[in-house]
């Protein structure tokens, strides 16, 4: 039994069928029921494009678009723009409200979508417009942000916000910028979350200061400490200087605990020359030669300048010898040869302590080397003539009074036996201070007044006795100070070096101290000597810190570029994306 008949029956019904159904669905197109092909096809083509992709059944009946006010079409049509979409895809927008439950909800909803895909602050300016369309985009309270925001006239911010959001942090960025007063909070904030080109900005702009005390905040990030190393570096630890790797504060710590900064592959850098200055290694100045003063900070290149320039012979400058701790290491570079002259207080302190280098190198050629002994002396008397001046306060007082010590000092050790005129003119020296009275007469006090008057009585004793010691203090020709307890050390020396015939000149000089020392201990009065300097404090070298050579801390240079736009709108792009969220969600669950 065949089929055949009974299948073509079946595929002729089907056939006719289909024409009908597409006659019908022909008539429908003519008569407006259903789209076009070919603007479906456009429809359909931006849907997959735009992520609108509920396309309705072929069959199922146009939609006909929601009827908005111009203005909403309008400001609909510029968010289209901006996101760079198709221009159907607005047509499609209203045909798919039209079927809601709520047509301005839908567009509302489909707008902030769209704008979430364009720039934050843009959009804002897009939502404000659709708002006052009366598209139901924002809340009361996005409105007045997002109006701000395009605006730039901001609020101020609240002082103890109950939560702290892209616009609190904005509103406190826009404040900090005007220089506001704002609480530690919000400093904090400010310094954690905005980008660090911008707080390096505020730092700069005197905006962020020392007064906000980063270095107490709560919280001590690695952000916090940056910024206290930006303002306040001595209040940061060691280890918060460590883990900055800041190397010049870590050498400044270093130099300031005494300790040393030695130099890289033998060539220095600031630290290093600094640490080798500090330790009197003037050699370094040659080396700093290699590189030029361009490499150094400002006020060490002019030091190192000035030391060269010193070494070479040149005087010391005012400027220079008044700066007090740095006497020392201008005392080194001042070639020993040279007589030191001047009117600043380094010239009375340095051509003092030459002054007695010169009295124990006379001692010494006295002793060892008699064919010099002219010479040390010739230069003696100078250096004193140089520091007598008229003043009689200060270093210039102290120095013309070790001046007149000395010179006295000389006449008698040099005098003629009954050299009457000289002995007198000696004690004449110290005589003038002594009349003076006390300090604020121009003499002194105290202690030195008391050893000036013992060397004049001293001095005149030996007038009167026309100078029966050619040894007026054993210890200086021993060549130790006075009162040494290294006297015996300095006699072992000379005996090595001296003449057989100079050995009563040294063994006069120990007998003298051995007598000395035996009536203290037996408590008897001893002979006076010639007691000199008459105020060794003034000889010290100064301790004080030299600003150049171990300087306080300074602020880190910043660490970051200049901001650019795009770091400059961070806050106001936050607070933005922030208001564009909110509505997103908030229209999401209401649709």
């Amino acid at each position: 039994m065949t089929t055949e008949p009974t299948v073509s029956a079946d595929l002729e019904e089907l056939r006719r069928a289909e024409l009908e159904r597409r006659e019908q669905r022909r008539q429908a197109r003519e008569g407006g029921a259903l789209a076009p092909l070919r603007a479906r096809r456009r429809i359909a083509e931006s849907e997959d494009q735009t992520g609108f992709n509920a396309v309705p059944e072929a069959d199922e009946p146009a939609r006909r678009p929601v009827q908005l006010p111009p203005r909403i079409t309008q400001a609909l049509q510029r968010v289209v723009d901006e996101a760079g979409e198709h221009p159907a895809l607005l047509d499609r927008m209203l045909v798919r409200a039209s079927g809601a439950d709520d047509p301005l909800k839908s567009v509302a909803a489909d707008a902030v979508e769209l704008l979430g895909r364009t720039p934050p602050l843009p959009a804002v300016g897009h939502l404000v417009e659709l708002a006052a369309g009366g598209l139901p985009v924002l809340t009361e309270e996005e409105r007045l942000r997002a109006e701000a925001l395009r605006s730039g006239r901001l609020p101020a911010p609240d002082t103890e916000p109950d939560v702290v959001d892209a616009w609190q942090l904005h509103v406190e960025a826009a404040e900090a910028h005007g220089r506001a007063v704002l609480s530690t909070d919000a400093w904090q904030r400010l310094v954690e979350r905005l980008p660090l080109s911008v707080v390096d900005d505020l730092i700069d702009r005197g905006a962020l200061q020392r007064k906000v005390t980063p270095h107490i905040w709560p919280e001590q990030s690695d952000r916090v400490r940056y910024v206290t190393a930006r303002l306040l570096p001595g209040e940061l630890d060691d280890a918060a200087v460590e883990a900055l790797e800041w190397r010049a504060e870590v050498s400044r710590r270093t130099l300031w605990a005494g300790g040393t900064v030695e130099a890289v592959d033998g060539r220095h850098d600031e630290w290093s020359l600094r640490s080798a200055l500090l330790g009197g290694d003037i050699s370094a100045l040659d080396s700093a030669e290699s590189y030029g003063e361009r490499d150094l900070p400002l006020d060490l290149a002019d030091l190192v300048l000035g030391l060269r320039r010193i070494r070479r012979g040149a005087p010391v400058d005012g400027r220079l010898g008044r700066e007090r701790s740095l006497f020392g290491l201008l005392e080194d570079c001042v070639p020993d040869e040279r007589l030191i002259s001047g009117t600043t207080a380094f010239h009375y302190w340095a051509g003092t302590r030459r002054l007695y280098r010169l009295l124990d190198d006379m001692h010494w050629a006295m002793a060892c080397a008699s064919q010099q002994t002219e010479q040390t002396v010739r230069a003696a008397v100078q250096q004193a003539a140089a520091l007598r001046n008229p003043e009689s306060r200060g270093a210039a007082g102290a120095a013309d009074r070790e001046a007149r010590a000395v010179q006295a000092y000389l006449i008698f050790l040099h005098a003629r036996p009954g050299d009457r005129d000289r002995l007198d003119q000696g004690v004449g020296l110290l005589e003038d201070v002594l009349k003076r009275g006390g300090a604020r007469r121009g003499g002194v006090e105290g202690a030195q007044r008391k050893r000036l008057q013992n060397l004049s009585e001293l001095l005149q004793l030996l007038r009167l006795k026309s100078k029966p010691h050619d040894v007026l203090n054993p210890y200086l020709a021993l060549c130790v100070e006075h009162d040494s307890t290294e006297w015996r050390q300095g006699w072992r020396d000379l005996r090595r070096q001296v003449a057989a015939e100079q050995l009563e000149y040294i063994n006069g000089a120990k007998d003298r101290i051995q007598r000395i020392e035996t009536a203290r201990r037996l408590g008897e009065d001893s002979e006076f000597l010639y007691e000199m300097p008459l105020n060794e404090r003034f000889l010290w070298v100064p301790d004080s810190r030299s600003d150049v050579l171990q300087p306080g801390p300074q602020p880190l240079k910043r660490r970051s570029e200049p901001s650019d736009e795009q770091e400059q709108l961070w806050s106001a792009t936050e607070a933005a994306r922030e208001i564009i969220g909110r509505c997103a969600g908030r229209l999401r669950n209401d649709h």
